[in-house]
């Protein structure tokens, strides 16, 4: 039986101009108009078209945590403060309601972000203009920032845990390493 060869393959009308290059021109990709692929729109990793407000006249910044605890410090004082921000952002059930009488700050995560990204950067030094100019970037950035704290303290946990007894506060060979 004699050997059967697949016919070429047939190439579309796009992708013969694509591989025939434009004369004058050593990239033939530039003289393409619109989008290369379909696909839904605003799921790209790419560069963010600037919206509304969010004007290429401000600078790009990072938030540093890192370099100023107080700003960590002041997100931990203000959920001590309000419990009922610590059961919306960390648990599950998190609108039930508890006896303390303490209200919540907000109705989801994303708002009591933003209320927490207020309490931090209205007033710093360093921020609060940037903040008064788009508070959706902190809010994010403080979201993030709660993430981290939240992993971190749950990895710490969870490797006290594994020896078995964790950390007795009873005992004084271990009670010097609780912080409080």
């Amino acid at each position: 039986m004699p050997v059967v060869r697949p016919s070429p393959r047939r190439r579309s009308a796009r992708l013969q101009a694509l591989q025939k290059p434009v004369r004058g021109s050593k990239k033939p990709m530039e003289q393409m108009q619109g989008p290369v692929t379909r696909g839904k729109g605003g799921k790209s990793r790419g560069t963010r078209s600037t919206a509304a407000g969010s004007g290429s006249d401000q600078p790009r910044f990072t938030i540093q945590w890192q370099s100023a605890p107080f700003r960590t410090q002041k997100i931990i004082d203000h959920l001590r403060e309000h419990p009922a921000d610590c059961r919306i952002l960390f648990y599950s059930d998190g609108k039930q309601s508890q006896d303390d009488g303490d209200r919540p700050s907000g109705k989801d995560k994303v708002s009591v972000c933003a209320v927490i990204a207020k309490h931090v950067f209205e007033r710093d030094e360093e921020y609060a203009g940037y903040y008064a100019a788009g508070p959706d970037k902190f809010r994010d950035s403080t979201s993030n920032h709660i993430i981290g704290l939240a992993k971190r303290y749950r990895q710490g946990h969870d490797k006290l845990n594994a020896t078995g007894a964790g950390i007795m506060p009873q005992d004084e060979t271990t009670a010097q390493n609780l912080r409080v």
